[in-house]
């Protein structure tokens, strides 16, 4: 999905955004998205508040830029890491480290995008659940190298997702406690560690699966 610019230059274009992003980004962290006007992010940007609608049309693109260079920005340092190692075991602790480490550096762009995702509109909320949704594929496939039936590839690469960012998500109880490598250390061992003995063992979670409850329907419909 394009967001419409005014001006023609992609580089021009690309360094305002960046500039718009890293402005969005502290005064979201401030205020929230719902209390955060143009006109702050605009002051924190060093960008005139005319002069910012040359690269967006409206705060709601300015959130979909935020979550799309997220998104970009966390999968390209996860991919980066693994893609030489050829044994699938190594490749998926390198892979899970390297997405553990992004979390713990893109600490601030995690918390938003779990508290600020309500608010982004619903054909921009496709487009980075799509994007989103091939961290989750890149993880299915090396599990898929790594297990065989004892294991539900695509549920275990979710859950490794979701698990990656916890110490990001739990970052103000843990931060007193642990520093980053502690966290980082812990993640993967435990999570790895337990995933091999299941591998090992043969044992494959039961999970039924079960209907959407009343009233909640899929966002990607």
């Amino acid at each position: 999905m394009q967001v419409k610019a005014r001006v023609k230059d992609k580089n021009l274009i690309d360094e305002k955004r960046r500039q718009i992003i890293e402005g969005a980004i502290k005064v979201f962290k401030k205020k929230g998205y719902h209390k955060a006007t143009v006109r702050e992010i605009a002051s924190e940007a060093k960008i005139g508040l005319g002069s910012i609608y040359d690269y967006v049309s409206s705060k709601d693109d300015i959130l979909y830029l935020f979550f799309e260079n997220y998104v970009t920005t966390f999968f390209d340092k996860v991919r980066s890491r693994a893609f030489q190692i050829v044994d699938p075991y190594q490749r998926l602790e390198v892979t899970f480290r390297a997405f553990v480490e992004a979390a713990m550096e893109l600490e601030d762009q995690v918390m938003l995008a779990y508290t600020q995702a309500r608010y982004v509109k619903k054909n921009y909320l496709k487009v980075i659940l799509r994007k989103e949704s091939e961290v989750v594929e890149h993880f299915r496939k090396i599990l898929s190298e790594v297990g065989d039936d004892s294991i539900d590839p695509f549920l275990e690469a979710n859950f490794l997702v979701f698990s990656g960012v916890f110490g990001v998500l739990r970052r103000w109880i843990l931060k007193p406690h642990y520093d980053h490598r502690e966290i980082i250390d812990f993640l993967v061992q435990r999570q790895l560690r337990e995933l091999s003995e299941r591998i090992k063992g043969r044992k494959k979670l039961s999970v039924r699966a079960r209907p959407w409850p009343s009233g909640i329907t899929n966002v990607e419909s």
